[in-house]
């Protein structure tokens, strides 16, 4: 982990970089997707108005993003607490969005290079500027809500096995599949839940961008790991499964909670008295619930992705089944995205 005084942070990558001297466009839908990437460039500084008020006590994010606020402990706290760990508890969350923008940023400046096709190469480009824009906002947001929280590290651990796969093809995975599809879900609900004018629209905005993103990914993939080596698309098909069951690790487990407790203090909540408070609860049967929303990102997105490109073999299958991992398969909504580079406002998914 680095250190939290630090500004910058090396990592090697042993990617191997790509000249395609052809300049043909062989992916009809991959050059309409740049073509669209070109068309909904956006400048924050004039689509955004920043002069809209935060409210840090206001309803920023929508209620299931943090399911600890229906415990009995928190409807004991003091209304100045819970205004607090309201805006903490925000910027944790949005800060990890954010240091996912950076990386998605990184990759995408990594495939311009990586990926063999000339019009794969257009998109990724068109990516990166999507990346730099997310980053600018989200930040730019953070700052008039709280502060920028240290990355988590589960999410680290997660962006350096992208970072340091040799593989152009697990990047792809990693990052535009299961990273952006997640990032998709998200913003989708918030969006819809969110009472803050400028996320609002700022969420509309970028969702335009991470729609076309999972798009890239998914029409990408499935044609460039069947011509692989066996050998190679079994280092993929590993990856893909070591993703998936830190991705499910995160939902499900302790992991999710890295960085809670400096919410707590940072809200005047003693994280020892929460814990005692969580333990007691959960004997007398508090249970947290899966985030409702109109996006289910692993149903929807994530999961359906990985089966399509042909991750999921009869090698593999069973230790997805052992982990207790459903293997959605409804490509609905990832062909919605393919088709027309965007998600629908009102598109919605059952959740799981």
């Amino acid at each position: 982990m680095p250190n939290e005084n630090s500004r910058t942070e090396a990592v090697d990558s042993p990617l191997e970089l790509i000249w395609n001297w052809s300049y043909a466009i062989d992916q009809l839908k991959l050059e309409d997707l740049y073509k669209k990437a070109k068309l909904e460039q956006w400048n924050a500084d004039v689509q955004l108005d920043w002069t809209q008020p935060v409210d840090p006590a206001g309803k920023i994010l929508d209620e299931e993003r943090s399911p600890f606020r229906s415990m009995k402990f928190f409807q004991r706290l003091s209304q100045s607490q819970r205004d607090a760990f309201n805006a903490h508890n925000s910027a944790h969350i949005l800060s990890q969005i954010l240091h996912g923008e950076q990386g998605a940023l990184m990759v995408a400046g990594e495939l311009v290079a990586a990926v063999p096709d000339y019009e794969a190469k257009l998109y990724a480009a068109s990516q990166a500027m999507d990346e730099a824009r997310h980053v600018e906002v989200f930040e730019r947001y953070i700052r008039k809500l709280d502060r920028v929280y240290p990355i988590t590290k589960p999410l680290r651990a997660i962006l350096m096995m992208i970072f340091e796969t040799k593989h152009w093809q697990s990047k792809t995975v990693g990052m535009q599949v299961i990273l952006e599809g997640l990032a998709l879900g998200t913003f989708i609900n918030v969006r819809a839940a969110t009472s803050c004018s400028l996320l609002r629209d700022l969420m509309t905005y970028v969702t335009k961008d991470e729609a076309r993103h999972v798009a890239f990914g998914n029409l990408y993939l499935t044609e460039k790991i069947r011509d692989m080596h066996p050998d190679d698309r079994a280092e993929v098909e590993d990856f893909a499964l070591d993703m998936t069951k830190r991705f499910v690790a995160i939902r499900r487990g302790p992991d999710g909670m890295q960085g809670f407790d400096q919410v707590l203090i940072d809200s005047d909540i003693d994280p020892a008295d929460f814990l005692g408070s969580l333990r007691q609860e959960v004997a007398e049967g508090f249970r947290f619930q899966n985030t409702p929303g109109g996006v289910h990102s692993f149903r929807s997105l994530i999961m359906p992705g990985i089966m399509r490109a042909g991750l999921v073999s009869d090698r593999v299958r069973p230790e997805y089944e052992a982990a207790q991992i459903r293997l959605f398969d409804d490509v609905t909504l990832l062909e919605e995205l393919e088709d027309r580079g965007s998600i629908g406002q009102e598109q919605s998914t059952t959740t799981a």
